[in-house]
């Protein structure tokens, strides 16, 4: 992959917009871009959402425990059903490149790895955004109950 591009970083404001348009949504470069918006996420007591670039490709992130919140469980449901949907049309579509893509839907937290293309990331990430990040959708966090165990154990 080509060199690194700057973006200027993207933090989910209150109030906590509808959804992103495609190119609308946060596209963070490297690690360090990343974890800046995080903690800014944190500090603002905001929704972190992007997508973020590997070596392997394009993966998107969501997290809604800097906001203190998770997802109502019918909507995690109603989460991953659209976005198992979406996931099996861009892995069956010969021209999106993409042969697998791992995913890994939580109340407050959801990883979607790898997508070939930014383009093809960047269109899952706002389906998912429409969904994750609506206040109607939203419950109170319980805490660290999405960690795996091997998680919380060390904090």
């Amino acid at each position: 992959m080509g060199g690194n591009r700057l973006i200027t970083p993207y933090r989910v404001r209150s109030p906590v917009p509808a959804g992103f348009a495609p190119s609308d949504v946060p596209l963070y470069e490297d690690q360090q871009a990343r974890d800046e918006a995080y903690y800014e996420a944190e500090a603002d007591s905001t929704p972190f959402l992007a997508v973020e670039r590997y070596e392997e490709g394009y993966a998107i992130t969501y997290d809604l425990l800097p906001a203190g919140k998770e997802l109502s469980e019918p909507m995690r449901k109603e989460l991953n059903e659209r976005t198992t949907r979406k996931v099996e049309a861009v892995v069956g579509d010969e021209a999106l490149a993409t042969v697998e893509v791992s995913r890994s839907i939580g109340a407050s937290l959801g990883n979607i790895s790898f997508f070939e293309r930014e383009s093809t990331a960047r269109d899952v990430a706002a389906m998912l955004s429409r969904l994750v990040l609506d206040e109607a959708n939203w419950v109170e966090a319980d805490g660290p109950g999405d960690l795996p165990p091997t998680e919380i154990q060390k904090n």
